[in-house]
């Protein structure tokens, strides 16, 4: 069974790899529900889907992740394309999941072939939403020779003062899925004040890139479903509802908007036919 939170087209990219690898490991489909977004759908979906017992089920995004967590425990569940999972605490002996974003290396990594040298990259943040990537993100980029200068808010009428408090310190900022920091208000603002001054904004999807940030490291789609399917064949090998814990997924894309990188002076055309990279607009 394969549950998805809404009808997204990243999320459809997500189910197209599962069914093709599903289809190699004689894995059947039994059914695909949309839950429009609605919780209300959702629970009456996810009951539903409990009393059919599939021996597993895909969920995609968080709506169907978390209602999923909350109605089921006897059947094995792999979850992806979750923002900032960990905020959702998704454990429990019978889940398995992939991590929405690349690992805080590959990411930095992927910035540093188009922004060298980057040293000192900032990063606006909320501790109750993405404290617990900082953590982890000031030992990765102290290990590959990058600084991380932190703003840290409360609030989404702080960003202003944080961009203010960041500029002149640092290469470029990077954007987190936080939800205090990056809302449509303050995202108008964060791209106009990167633009203004020449800072490269640096995110973890390519929606972004596609209004106008430099960048973005972000999972590939329809891989991540190929992955998942992978999971999902390793668990029904196993006797009874097991963990495989949560991965990072195995690959990645680099999506870059060559008019922003225009207007900062970088030069890219060593890069830019690599098969990892995208291109916008």
């Amino acid at each position: 069974m394969v549950i998805k939170s809404q009808n997204l087209s990243a999320y459809n990219k997500v189910i197209k790899g599962f069914e093709a690898e599903c289809i190699q490991n004689d894995i059947t489909i039994k059914s695909i529900y949309d839950l429009k977004g609605k919780m209300k759908i959702g629970h009456k979906t996810v009951r539903k889907v409990r009393k059919e017992k599939p021996d597993i089920i895909l969920t995609i995004g968080v709506l169907a992740t978390t209602i999923a967590k909350e109605e089921i425990e006897d059947i094995p569940i792999v979850f992806c394309m979750v923002i900032n999972h960990a905020r959702f605490q998704l454990t429990g002996a019978n889940i398995t999941g992939i991590a929405a974003e690349t690992s805080t290396e590959e990411q930095l990594k992927g910035y540093q072939t188009i922004l060298n040298p980057l040293k000192d990259i900032g990063v606006i943040y909320d501790p109750s939403k993405t404290g617990n990537i900082i953590v982890s993100a000031e030992k990765t980029a102290k290990d590959i020779g990058m600084n991380l200068v932190k703003y840290e808010i409360n609030s989404t009428k702080e960003v202003p003062e944080a961009m203010g408090g960041l500029k002149g310190r640092i290469d470029a900022l990077w954007l987190l899925p936080d939800s205090t920091v990056v809302t449509k208000k303050s995202f108008d603002l964060i791209i106009s004040t990167t633009r203004e001054n020449k800072i490269p904004l640096l995110c973890t999807s390519d929606v972004f890139v596609k209004a106008g940030a430099l960048a973005a490291v972000f999972s590939d789609y329809k891989y991540v479903g190929r992955q998942a399917a992978q999971l999902a064949g390793e668990m029904l090998e196993k006797p009874s509802p097991c963990s495989l814990g949560i991965v990072n997924p195995d690959s990645f894309k680099l999506a870059i908007n060559t008019d922003t990188a225009e207007k900062l002076g970088l030069k890219l055309e060593a890069i830019l036919g690599e098969p990892h990279i995208i291109v916008y607009p």
